[in-house]
C-alpha cells in the first residue's frame, strides 16, 4: 500500500502545483469583474426604496462621499486585477483592503448588500492563497497593453451606461456640487469625471515609461570585471560576447558568475544582446532568469542576435522567432585567393601593397599606446561618413574596450611618413572555449587611405585568423538578406525582403551583401526571439534605436553609398 500511495501522493502534489500555478490569474478575473461591478453600481441609480431606508441614519454627505469612494476602490480593483494576474505580493495585501472598504463603502452608498457579498466572498477566498503571491512588489506598474485596453475598455463602458441610465436628466452646473440623495446623477458626473481622470493618467504612465528600467544599473568596472573573469573560464562564448564590456549594457550573471547575458530595456521590451556567454550548462537557466524578471516588471524579454544553436532553447521557452538577416562567416581553412573570382582579391592586395600598405596584428593592450594616431583615424572616418558612435550591438571607440582584444592595423609608408601612418584598424573579437571564431568589429579609415584598403584589411585579417588556429572568421551581419517573400511567408518576413530588395537609399542593404559575398563567406541566419504577445518589428525597432542612440542618430547623415567602409551592423 505505501508504494502505491507514494506515486498518488506525487500526482497530488503536482496537481496542487498547477492549481495554486493558475490560483493569481483565477482571482485577477474574479477582482476585476467585482471592480467592474462597483464602478457600475457607482454610476447607474441606487434603489431607491435602500436609499430612503438609510437616508434615515446617514447623512447625505457620508452617503454621497461613500458613492464617490466606491467608484474609486472599484478603479483601484481594476489596477490592483493586473497586480494579481502577476503574483504581486503588494497586489495581493491591497486587494484584501481594497476589498474590505469595498464592502463598507457598498453599504453606506446604498445599502447594496449584493456587491459588499460579491467583495467579502471574494476576500475571504483570497485569505489562504497569500503562497501562490510570491513576486516582489510593483504598485505602480504601468500596464500592459491588453490589460491597459480592457480597464480603458470597462471605464467607457460604465461612463456609457452611466449616461444612458441618467439621459433624462437636464444637464445643469449645479449637479456637480449637488449632495442631495434625490438627485444621484450628481454622484455620477463627479465618479465619471473621476474615474476618466484617472484612465488618462494611467495611460499616460503606461504608455510613457520602460518597466523597470530606472532600476537596472549599467555594467560598471566590478560587472567588467567579473565578464572578464566568465569570458576566460567559458566553455562556450559567442564573439559578440565581448560586447558586455562596454558598459552600455546591464549584466545579468548566473547564480555562479560563471556566466551571464547582457541587455538593455526600451520601452516595455528588455532586449538581450547575443547569446549567453559563459557554461553551457547554465544557459538554459540563465534564459528562463532573464525572462522571468522581465516579467517580474511587467516587461518582455527579447533575445536578438542569436544563432541556430540557441534556437532550441527559445523554442523550449514558447518564444516566437523570426530571422532578421545572415551573418557573413568565412571558413579560414578554406580560404583562398585563387581562381578567377578572385582576381578581384588579388587586385586589391597588390594595389595597396603598391601603396606603400602593410598589415599587422597587435596583441590585447596595444590600442592605448597609439592613442593620437588611433583617435586621428576614427574622428576622420566620423567626419567623413557624418556619423556618431553606435551602441549596443556595436563596438565603439573607447581604448579600454579596444584594449580588450588583438587589434588588426593597416600602415602606410612613404617618403614623408618612412616609419609609417595608420590608415586603418579594426579591433577583432574572438570566440572563447569550443567558439573557435573571430570577428570583425569598429572598423575605421582615413579618407586617403590607400583604395581598397579594407579589402585589404579583411584578406590579411581573415590569413590571420587561419594562422592563429581559429575556423571561421565573421565579417558582419547583412540586415534582412536571406529573407524569402513567398505568399506563405510570415508578413515579417515578407516585409523584411521588400525592404531589402528596394531600401537602397535608406541603408544599401543589397550592397552591404554583395561586398562581403565576394569573401565567399557561408551565411549563417540570425534570429530574433520574444513572447508571442510581442510586435517583432517594434522589437526589432527598439534594437536599431539603441544602436543608433535614437531617432537622431537613426536618421542622420547616412553612408549607405560606402557598405565597404562601414561598421559593421551586427
Amino acid at each position: 500500500m505505501t508504494n502505491e500511495a507514494e506515486p498518488r501522493r506525487g500526482v497530488g502534489r503536482r496537481l496542487a502545483g498547477l492549481a495554486r500555478e493558475a490560483t493569481p490569474q483565477i482571482f485577477a478575473v474574479a477582482v476585476f469583474a467585482v471592480g467592474a461591478l462597483m464602478i457600475i453600481s457607482a454610476v447607474t441609480p441606487a434603489f431607491s426604496d435602500r436609499l430612503r431606508a438609510l437616508s434615515g441614519s446617514v447623512s447625505p454627505v457620508l452617503i454621497e462621499l461613500s458613492h464617490f469612494a466606491a467608484s474609486v476602490v472599484g478603479f483601484l480593483l481594476l489596477l490592483l486585477s493586473a497586480g494579481l494576474w502577476r503574483r504581486r505580493r503588494g497586489a495581493y495585501w491591497t486587494a484584501l483592503a481594497a476589498m474590505g472598504a469595498g464592502v463598507v463603502f457598498s453599504l453606506l452608498k446604498g445599502l447594496d448588500w449584493e456587491e459588499a457579498l460579491a467583495l467579502a466572498i471574494i476576500a475571504a477566498l483570497l485569505i489562504p492563497c497569500r503562497t501562490a503571491f510570491n513576486r516582489r512588489s510593483r504598485l505602480l506598474e504601468p500596464l500592459r497593453p491588453g490589460w491597459l485596453i480592457l480597464l480603458t475598455t470597462a471605464v467607457i463602458a460604465a461612463i456609457w451606461l452611466g449616461f444612458f441610465a441618467y439621459r433624462d436628466i437636464d444637464y445643469t452646473d449645479q449637479l456637480w456640487w449637488s449632495f442631495l440623495t434625490d438627485r444621484e446623477a450628481s454622484g455620477f458626473l463627479r465618479a465619471a469625471a473621476i474615474l476618466a481622470i484617472l484612465t488618462l493618467a494611467m495611460a499616460a504612465v503606461s504608455l510613457l515609461s520602460s518597466p523597470g528600467s530606472g532600476r537596472r544599473r549599467l555594467g560598471n568596472a566590478a560587472d567588467r570585471a567579473k565578464a572578464l573573469e566568465a569570458l576566460s573560464q567559458a566553455d562556450h562564448a559567442t564573439p559578440e560576447a565581448w560586447l558586455a564590456t562596454l558598459g552600455d549594457k546591464t549584466l545579468l550573471f548566473s547564480p555562479s558568475g560563471r556566466s551571464f547575458l547582457a541587455y538593455r530595456v526600451r520601452g516595455r521590451r528588455w532586449i538581450a544582446m547575443g547569446e549567453p556567454a559563459g557554461l553551457k550548462s547554465e544557459r538554459l537557466d540563465l534564459l528562463w532568469a532573464f525572462a522571468e524578471l522581465a516579467d517580474s516588471y511587467g516587461g518582455a524579454a527579447v533575445f536578438y542576435s542569436v544563432g541556430e544553436g540557441v534556437l532550441a532553447d527559445l523554442a523550449t521557452m514558447g518564444l516566437a522567432m523570426r530571422k532578421v538577416g545572415e551573418t557573413a562567416v568565412v571558413p579560414v581553412a578554406e580560404f583562398s585567393l585563387e581562381g578567377k573570382a578572385k582576381q578581384n582579391l588579388r587586385t586589391a592586395i597588390n594595389r595597396a601593397e603598391r601603396e606603400g600598405a602593410s598589415f599587422e596584428v597587435l596583441p590585447a593592450g596595444s590600442a592605448s599606446a597609439l592613442g593620437d594616431e588611433l583617435k586621428a583615424v576614427s574622428d576622420a572616418w566620423l567626419a567623413d561618413h557624418n556619423g556618431a558612435e553606435k551602441a549596443f550591438s556595436l563596438g565603439r571607440f573607447d581604448f579600454t574596450y579596444l584594449d580588450l582584444t588583438p587589434l588588426a592595423i593597416v600602415r602606410q609608408t612613404s617618403e614623408t611618413c618612412p616609419g609609417g601612418r595608420i590608415v586603418a584598424f579594426a579591433n577583432l573579437l574572438p570566440g572563447e572555449g569550443d567558439d573557435r571564431e573571430v570577428a570583425i568589429d569598429l572598423m575605421r579609415h582615413l579618407p586617403d587611405a590607400p583604395p581598397g584598403v579594407m579589402d585589404y584589411l579583411f584578406i590579411r585579417a581573415i590569413q590571420w585568423a587561419a594562422a592563429e588556429g581559429f575556423e571561421a572568421f565573421d565579417l558582419g551581419m547583412a540586415p534582412l538578406a536571406g529573407l524569402e517573400d513567398r505568399r506563405l511567408a510570415p508578413v515579417f518576413a515578407r516585409v523584411g525582403a521588400l525592404v531589402f530588395e528596394e531600401g537602397g537609399a535608406l541603408y544599401g542593404f543589397q550592397g552591404l551583401r554583395s561586398y562581403k559575398s565576394k569573401f565567399a563567406p557561408d551565411w549563417r541566419a540570425r534570429f530574433i526571439a520574444a513572447p508571442v504577445s510581442t510586435p517583432l518589428p517594434l522589437a526589432l525597432l527598439d534594437v536599431a534605436l539603441l544602436t543608433s542612440g535614437g531617432w537622431p542618430g537613426m536618421f542622420g547623415g547616412g553612408n549607405s553609398a560606402k557598405p565597404a567602409a562601414r561598421q559593421k551592423t551586427r
